[in-house]
């Protein structure tokens, strides 16, 4: 490629043009273009005063042109852009509908109801009364079907006239081709296309093979319209049809075709081995002896596309030009690599197998992986090994590619495109570019277009919503900010909005009148509203909940919201309405302009060139009927989905890309991903009424088969240092071997014969990382990235991160060595409150984690639902209770009580269904029973029960002498410290009590021998207490049940220990949680065994309790399941004394 570009230069130094001549070059591509632009400024120190041009664009344009002097349109009917909507209107005709011809194209759009339209049997005149007083109304589906039917045609149509011209003459004829395998089906096929393109030519004044002629006829009279000089370059496919045409322009000025030929050698004749095995097959029988010499195996089995096209080259009368660059004899083999030797034996046309040799070294990398992740995280490593060995590398030297980059993304993004400052030191940032990208999986903008398109079937899910609003476009354009919007995501978690804008959308969606307008939209901005205008708490108010939730200033905040919901509703009801194409495009734009403000200049400008084009096809399609709105998504999509070739393709950065044919584009490293078998060459399979496919193959016929094999030559032969090939050879789930995509194993096969590699994945010698065969060529990654044999080998890892979470696992699964947890602590509070403690002690790993180490693993962001609750919720029903019981316990009136029952039923918390109303009431009678039984067992005579909090300050001796002071806030009730709680008693709970007793007595044996005098009134009442009660609800058995504490025994001795123990807790993380009290004591004998199924085993799949394992705390401090004895005398002498002490009153 480098040579054409020296040669295209030369020919414009030596022969220049007028000074205000352009210079005319067709490209394949954008990417092409970039290059040689750019590569013409680097040679000339400037590039200017050139005009490039797509193949198709260029020549339509040009034959417009010399045609005639009619008013022939800038964008021709016949492409498929407009075709597509011609034919469209044409099906949804009734001269189509009616004609039994069309019957097999009309059923698949029609459906069932062709029978109701099919005309065919009956009379004219009963006919045209019929097609007078039905007119047909299709529905949104039929459509759609209708309109994919002809964008499939339109494309069928214009392959037709590009590869099979003498088709369309015959049609315009009246005749029938009968060049098909399967006549009889094929046949039937023509007949309709046939027709359907008799009636699209009728509808022009022009026929579009008919104008390449005429425009070949008036070329001597129309010199005048010609460039001066044209050039094509780095083209390998071009339809025989305009090959013709750009020889009779020949002839009148210079056409200079700079084609990328991979041998210098005539290489026309040449097939590939299967080609010649089943040739020589069908004429020799028993002739082991018969070689077949197919020249180079790559050439032979990779290049037909562009034997092809370099057979159609020859057939015109031209003058070659020949630059092939050879690698001199003189060089010495020893200097050449084994890629620069493939490439020289692809030149010369050599098959190296004839006479092998032994030649390894790393111009070829092949590398086999579990998943894409690891491909790409591969390549990054490889890369800074090939930047570290060479320093005149540069990341605009390396190409990536994949057959789809979208697959690769979002992992490119996570390896190469991470925060500079989260690398090591000694890690160089690779900055890398993705080009190729669609977009609407590129921009936000237009993705967040696209799902609005799709309102009118949406359920206006409140995640929807808000994430339509975390869009900066969106944001501006309602100046709304993140903390703004924060509070409208917990405004609406508290108002329970899930989905539904109202009780009519509710029901739309789930095509029932028998439905409400709970969960919606409407209801819970209206509570909203109703607190911030009524209320400042929260009230059930004549059968409606007041939320208090907006103050002040805060109501502008709720406008927005409100205005956001009221547009999107607006847009749903109007995008449901069919318009045409005109409407459509002025209802887009401002549906654009009315949610999103401009904040990338690109992204609006691809949503308004689709929809403008939109318009601009129908217009010149001429298209009259209205478009429904699921025409036009697929329209809009369709257009979005298509990438941009010369967007961030050769930026300066590592350039990813996706497997496009003609980027023969030079780059020093060439790495491709993703050659996995199936995947790569790429198939589309042919429809079933494409005629192509059941005619023939003819010479220029392209396939996405054929481009795909002869993009991988064109890869090989286009890297000028490295070639790294990458596929995903093992099964990340069973680590099972999975085969390459047969290029690449043809590319293996063919250096395994002719230079000695050992290209194999043998199952022997893998271990359950998937370290590949040591003797293989193959470099196997191991699975994971932390695996230390990611950290081996010639092409190591250099991510230190990874390393230290594998060197944390291996100390952790160590006999010898213990995790080190121990860190400093300088930062103890002077007074520790003693429901710090109760916290502490419920879960010591997660404590130590959240303080120290400063972990979360719980997302305290408001998580919102949009599936509205259908079981009841444990947490809920648990504060419902607790709120009654308080109730009840204060001496409430029943009318309070209901209130806040109703209150409860219409909040959202609960399901809207007649089963809630059941277990309201279930809740309450509990509640009642509950609060009965506090009540007489506190000996109570009246209906209320009054509970005193008193503080106090308590100082704690420890072992050493050392002090350490608490804090506590008693709850006393007579002579006893009192809690309740609408729950079953837990290990929290119970410790909790204990704790309370036993800092109740040392106060109390502190205080002893101080005169009541000294002593303030609440004091006193503390020091006559001597029992502490926990009342608590078992709500397996339904009943309530009394937990007592009275004299402990050693209760200053039993607080120094938890005291100590907590300081203990502070420095590393301790596996004493209160919640395995009860399982330890009431086993008979607490064996390792049962610990280890307290790890992995909930007890049941139902369960709500998750193993010990799958806590993320626990889990991060021991990866496997800890020996529990190493704690087991720390946890005896913990909480035994409490067990022991616990009175149960039933």
């Amino acid at each position: 490629m480098e040579n054409l570009l020296a040669l295209l230069d030369k020919i414009q130094q030596v022969s220049p043009l007028p000074i205000f001549s352009q210079e005319m070059i067709v490209v394949q591509n954008a990417g092409m273009q970039h290059w040689l632009n750019m590569s013409l400024a680097q040679q000339r120190g400037i590039s200017m005063n050139i005009s490039y041009a797509l193949p198709s664009q260029f020549l339509w344009k040009l034959v417009r042109s010399m045609a005639s002097d009619e008013d022939v349109p800038d964008q021709s009917p016949f492409s498929r852009e407009v075709l597509s909507w011609r034919i469209d209107q044409l099906l949804g005709s009734a001269v189509v509908i009616q004609d039994p011809d069309f019957s097999s194209a009309s059923q698949y759009w029609l459906g069932a109801s062709i029978d109701e339209d099919n005309l065919a049997n009956r009379s004219i005149g009963e006919s045209e009364k019929i097609k007078q007083d039905k007119p047909r109304v299709f529905t949104e589906q039929q459509t759609l079907k209708r309109y994919q039917l002809a964008c499939q045609l339109a494309d069928l149509y214009e392959q037709y006239l590009i590869f099979r011209p003498q088709w369309i003459n015959d049609w315009h004829q009246g005749k029938s081709s009968q060049s098909f395998v399967n006549k009889e089906q094929a046949l039937a096929v023509e007949k309709w296309q046939a027709k359907l393109w008799q009636l699209l030519t009728q509808e022009q004044s022009y026929n579009p093979l008919e104008l390449v002629n005429q425009a070949i006829k008036n070329i001597v009279s129309k010199k005048h319209l010609l460039p001066p000089r044209l050039s094509f370059f780095g083209i390998n496919a071009m339809a025989p049809m305009w090959l013709s045409f750009i020889e009779a322009i020949s002839e009148h000025l210079d056409v200079h075709f700079f084609h990328l030929n991979p041998c210098f050698d005539y290489w026309g004749d040449i097939q590939s081995e299967k080609q010649a095995i089943n040739l020589l097959s069908k004429w020799v029988v028993g002739h082991d002896d018969i070689t077949v010499n197919v020249g180079n195996p790559l050439l032979a089995n990779l290049g037909q596309q562009g034997r092809e096209f370099m057979a159609l080259l020859n057939d015109y009368s031209t003058v070659n030009i020949e630059v092939f660059d050879a690698v001199e004899q003189s060089d010495g083999a020893e200097n050449i690599s084994v890629l620069q030797q493939v490439q020289q034996d692809i030149l010369t046309l050599t098959d190296q197998r004839s006479t092998a040799k032994n030649q390894q070294d790393n111009s070829i990398v092949f590398t086999s992986a579990h998943s894409a992740l690891r491909e790409v995280q591969g390549l990054h490593d490889w890369l800074l090994h090939q930047f570290n060995d060479d320093k005149t590398l540069t990341p605009k030297d390396v190409l990536v590619m994949c057959p789809q980059v979208e697959q690769y993304a979002p992992y490119v993004s996570a390896v190469f495109a991470r925060g500079w400052q989260d690398l090591a030191d000694k890690i160089p940032p690779l900055p890398c570019s993705i080009a190729d990208r669609v977009s609407k999986d590129a921009e936000p903008v237009v993705a967040a277009f696209t799902q609005l398109l799709s309102l009118p079937d949406s359920r206006f899910q409140v995640s929807q919503i808000i994430g339509m609003l975390r869009l900066p476009a969106m944001q501006n354009k309602f100046s709304i900010s993140l903390e703004e919007l924060d509070k409208m995501s917990a405004w609406l978690e508290q108002a329970c909005v899930h989905w539904g804008v109202d009780q009519q959308h509710k029901q739309e969606v789930l095509h029932s009148l028998e439905v409400n307008n709970a969960f919606t939209w409407q209801q819970g901005l209206s509570r909203l509203m109703r607190g911030f205008a009524f209320s400042d708490r929260s009230i059930y108010v004549d059968e409606q909940l007041y939320l208090p939730n907006v103050e002040g200033n805060d109501a502008i905040l709720l406008g927005k919201l409100m205005l956001i919901i009221e547009q999107l509703q607006h847009f749903s009801q109007q995008l449901g309405q069919d318009k045409s194409a005109n409407q459509w495009q002025q209802f887009l734009l401002t549906m654009l302009n009315s949610l999103f403000e401009v904040t990338d200049e690109m992204a609006f400008n691809v949503i308004d060139q689709a929809i403008s084009s939109l318009a601009e096809y129908c217009q010149h399609a001429n298209y009259q009927p209205n478009i429904s709105l699921s025409v036009v998504r697929d329209f809009l999509t369709n257009h979005f989905s298509q990438p941009d070739p010369g967007r961030q393709f050769m930026v300066g950065q590592i350039t990813f890309c996706s497997m496009l044919p003609m980027r023969s584009i030079p780059f020093k490293v060439i790495a491709i991903l993703g050659l996995n078998d199936g995947e790569f060459p790429r198939q589309r399979q042919p429809l079933g009424f494409d005629l192509m496919a059941s005619s023939k193959s003819e010479l220029g016929d392209r396939s996405r088969r054929g481009d795909d094999r002869y993009l991988f030559l064109e890869a090989i032969i286009s890297a000028r240092q490295s070639l790294y090939l990458s596929y995903q050879g093992r099964n990340i789930r069973n680590n099972n071997e999975k085969q390459p995509s047969v290029v690449l194993k043809e590319l293996m096969e063919y250096l395994e014969a002719g230079y000695g590699w050992q290209l194999h994945n043998a199952e022997a010698g893998n271990d359950e990382n998937g370290n590949g065969d040591q003797s293989s060529d193959i470099k196997q990654l191991p699975m994971q990235a932390f695996s230390e044999h990611n950290y081996l080998g010639k092409f190591k890892s250099f991510d230190p991160n990874w390393l230290k979470l594998k060197s944390a696992k291996k100390i952790q699964q160590s006999d010898a060595l213990l995790l080190p947890l121990s860190i400093i602590v300088n930062d103890d509070p002077q007074v520790v409150d003693i429901n710090e403690l109760i916290r502490f002690f419920q879960h010591p790993a997660k404590a130590f984690a959240q303080r120290h180490l400063q972990l979360f693993f719980e997302s305290h962001e408001t998580q919102l639902d949009d599936t509205e609750p259908f079981s009841e919720n444990f947490l809920q029903s648990y504060l419902l209770r607790q709120q009654l019981l308080a109730l009840y316990l204060v001496g409430s009136s029943e009318d309070e009580i209901s209130s806040a029952v109703s209150a409860a039923g219409v909040s959202g918390v609960f399901p809207d269904l007649p089963s809630t109303h059941d277990s309201l009431e279930r809740w309450r009678d509990d509640s009642e029973t509950f609060s009965e039984f506090i009540q007489s067992q506190s000996q109570l005579t009246n209906d209320s029960l009054p509970i005193t909090f008193i503080n106090t300050e308590l100082d704690v001796v420890l072992s050493d002498n050392s002090h350490f002071t608490l804090s506590a806030n008693f709850p006393v009730q007579a002579d006893s410290l009192m809690f309740y709680r609408s729950s079953s008693a837990k290990g929290k709970d119970l410790f909790g009590l204990y704790l309370h007793q036993i800092i109740m007595q040392c106060w109390q044996a502190n205080t002893a021998n101080l005169n009541a005098a000294h002593l303030t009134e609440e004091q006193n009442m503390l020091a006559q207490v001597n029992v502490t009660k926990g009342f608590y609800f078992d709500t397996k058995n339904q009943k309530p049940t009394q937990y007592r504490f009275s004299k402990i025994d050693n209760a200053q001795a039993q607080l120094a220990f938890i005291v100590e123990t907590y300081l203990k807790g502070q420095q590393q993380a301790l596996l004493l949680n209160t919640e395995l009290i009860e399982k330890f004591f009431k086993a008979k004998a607490f064996a390792q065994s049962s610990f280890e199924k307290l790890w992995s085993d909930s007890g049941s799949m139902l369960s709500v309790v998750k193993p010990l394992g799958q806590d993320p705390y626990m889990h991060y401090f021991w990866q496997q399941c800890p020996e529990f004895s190493e704690y087991q005398s720390t946890f005896t002498a913990l909480y035994q004394p409490m067990w022991q002490a616990q009175e149960q009153i039933k």
